[in-house]
């Protein structure tokens, strides 16, 4: 997965205390790319089985989730906590 860049989502994030950012990404995501998103803390769910299969990674401090097929995942995380964006791009850099 190669990513290209990160936006303020353009889901509202309707927790208070709470920033979304969806991450870009050159390609569509993969089974292969959303896979690699286990480096990430917490706990993985991946619905494959169905049509428009899904995925919901959640922490304590984020919760990141998206779509195979779709170019972008989403990032919602804790304002004292945005770092866990910079570090995940990193890892998966």
């Amino acid at each position: 997965m190669i990513i290209t860049g990160r936006r303020k989502s353009l889901e509202a994030c309707t927790e208070a205390g709470w920033d979304a950012f969806d991450i870009l990404t050159r390609e569509p995501l993969t089974d292969e790319d959303i896979e690699s998103l286990r480096i990430a803390e917490g706990s993985f769910l991946y619905m494959r089985q169905l049509r428009k299969p899904f995925f919901k990674i959640e922490s304590h401090n984020y919760i990141i989730k998206g779509v195979k097929g779709d170019p972008f995942f989403r990032f919602a995380v804790h304002r004292d906590h945005t770092d866990e964006v910079d570090k995940l791009i990193g890892a998966l850099s």
